[in-house]
């Protein structure tokens, strides 16, 4: 009796990440693709705002000042804000009813993609 062990070669085994193409609402990136936790960052014109003001507002923001300065549904807030905590993008401190969002500069997207913020 002859058994062959098959084994995987090293190109199957390691699957290919797939890699999104950068939104040309993101001018000043020097990647052209992005890994899919970046592009739930940028994919959206109104989170990559979101971002943008959150990275210059060095003491962070509530959502009450984001709704106001983006003129959106706080819903919308919320949801947008909730996508950039599932990928380290933001962070939150509870200041009294309020939760204070800071952008986490330290996060895959800002420290090794290079999104610009």
């Amino acid at each position: 009796m002859n058994t062959k062990k098959v084994g995987r070669s090293a190109t199957s085994a390691k699957k290919k990440e797939k890699t999104y193409p950068r939104p040309e609402w993101v001018k000043d990136s020097a990647e052209e693709e992005l890994c899919p936790d970046c592009f739930k960052v940028v994919g959206s014109r109104s989170r990559y705002q979101l971002v943008c003001l959150l990275g210059k507002a060095k003491e962070g923001m509530t959502v009450t000042m984001l709704t106001a300065e983006l003129e959106l549904q706080q819903p919308t807030i919320t949801h947008h804000l909730n996508v950039l905590r599932s990928v380290d993008a933001v962070t939150s401190v509870d200041s009294g009813r309020e939760r204070i969002y800071t952008l986490n500069r330290d996060a895959h997207c800002f420290d090794e993609c290079k999104i610009p913020y």
